[in-house]
């Protein structure tokens, strides 16, 4: 069994317990080192390392940004055992990854916000999603409860926050925690964690509260209001991770509830303005990441699974591409590129799983996919 793997469920800045299955089906899958997608076979490279917990990706002229959770710091706290010590600093961020000269270049727009993770660096929370759109860039950040113990006063006041990121600062433009502790929309724990943001055409902000299973609207002036509150299924809670703007101009919003052995994850068709939920695909592992191509075909991240499945618009067949503990995914419009953020349970070093040691964070490009 696994120490831990994530479950983006938590307010508390903390990981949860899981079992090694996704360690077992990701082991030794690496990249192809072909230059292109020639032969019916997708090809992937390897374009950026050294990503602290790369979590949630967005694409906008010709830049991927990469949301990092951080790799928490030197202060811990916890029990007995390594699976509880969390130890919490200042290192997540917002990477941008682009072709520059020849070759992939990568570049911290901000940094300095707060962090949690395992004592390796591994499993943290902390900046999770991203969104970038007509030049402006936002991010969202998990939520501490008091209790949890975290410092006062910047940057901590970040945690819970829709950000707006300019000049390698983070200003805070929502409280998106503030939703959930004052009325409580899914009526379960109190507990939030934005862990997804979209930036709308109409300046609008829409965030997945992955703790309070909704989404939260943020007007262009900051208001904010629950949109959709998530059902439960299958015996446990929606958890939504991400989110995407479909070619309808529909909403689409993944979910975690589903693991490898069980696929019963959903991606949820909702109405932007109303909020309305107004259909779903299934069968998916835990999501943690979606995206449209230029053709309306859907891709789906699937953590536990390892693997990004690309659902056909045209009938909906699937075909799928391995990756190692995969996150955020992004799709370039005008060539079809597929990003992927891969180890995204691991810190530029890598982290320990059933006694082995995994590669660091890492975005990966897939062609012929």
């Amino acid at each position: 069994m696994a120490r831990r793997a994530y479950k983006v469920r938590t307010g508390q800045l903390l990981v949860a317990s899981a079992t090694g299955v996704a360690l077992a089906v990701t082991a030794g899958v690496a990249p192809a080192s072909s230059a292109s997608g020639s032969g019916g076979k997708p090809v992937v490279r390897v374009i950026a390392t050294g990503l602290d917990n790369p979590r949630q990706l967005s694409y906008g002229n010709g830049r991927v940004y990469v949301a990092e959770a951080g790799r928490g710091g030197r202060t811990c706290t916890g029990g007995g055992s390594p699976e509880e010590v969390q130890c919490i600093g200042t290192t997540a961020g917002v990477t941008k990854v682009f072709w520059n000269g020849g070759s992939w270049q990568q570049r911290r727009l901000v940094g300095g916000l707060p962090s949690s993770a395992a004592k390796d660096g591994g499993f943290a929370v902390g900046l999770n999603g991203v969104s970038a759109l007509d030049g402006g860039v936002w991010g969202v950040e998990t939520w501490a409860p008091p209790e949890a113990g975290v410092p006062e006063g910047r940057p901590w006041n970040t945690l819970g926050k829709l950000l707006g990121i300019t000049h390698g600062k983070a200003r805070i433009a929502a409280d998106i925690a503030a939703v959930e502790l004052k009325h409580n929309p899914h009526k379960a724990t109190i507990e939030s964690n934005p862990y997804g943001v979209l930036a709308l055409p109409d300046g609008r902000k829409i965030v997945a509260d992955a703790a309070g299973n909704d989404l939260i609207e943020v007007s262009p002036r900051g208001r904010t209001r629950a949109l959709t509150v998530f059902p439960d299924h299958d015996g446990n809670e929606s958890v939504p991770t991400s989110l995407a703007l479909g070619p309808d101009g529909k909403l689409y919003v993944g979910e975690l509830n589903g693991e490898a052995a069980k696929p019963t994850a959903r991606v949820w068709r909702v109405d932007p303005r109303t909020g309305k939920i107004l259909g779903r695909q299934g069968g998916f592992g835990s999501i943690t990441g979606i995206a449209f191509n230029g053709s309306g075909d859907l891709y789906v991240s699937q953590l536990f699974a390892g693997r990004v499945t690309k659902v056909a618009h045209d009938g909906g067949k699937r075909t799928s591409v391995k990756v190692p503990f995969p996150a955020g995914v992004a799709v370039d419009p005008y060539d079809g590129k597929v990003f992927v953020s891969a180890w995204s349970v691991a810190d530029r070093d890598g982290t320990v799983m059933e006694g082995k040691k995994t590669p660091g964070g890492q975005l990966w490009k897939i062609l012929g996919f």
